[in-house]
């Protein structure tokens, strides 16, 4: 029981990780600041900021994959009980 607390605790982070990425890539305000002047590694700012988001997004994802989906449903290391498809 303790190991599914623990499980559905690092779901739920992971999922909030995800979401809070995704708010932030789609912030309408991020238009108020799109100027040339910040230069992001000689990119405008809105194209270093989402090359940031990028990179931030595809390492949560991968830390998920590793961490939770990777793993097939008749995997021994599979949670029991995991209804996933």
């Amino acid at each position: 029981m303790l190991q599914r607390n623990g499980t559905e605790n690092r779901k739920k982070w992971l999922w909030f990780f995800i979401l809070l990425g995704f708010a932030i890539m789609e912030f309408p305000g991020i238009l108020f600041i799109n100027r040339i002047d910040p230069v992001i590694f000689g990119f405008p700012f809105i194209y270093g900021f989402m090359l940031f988001m990028w990179l931030y997004m595809c390492i949560v994802l991968l830390i998920a994959y590793k961490i939770y989906w990777g793993k097939p449903k008749g995997h021994p290391g599979a949670a029991k009980g995991d209804n996933r498809e």
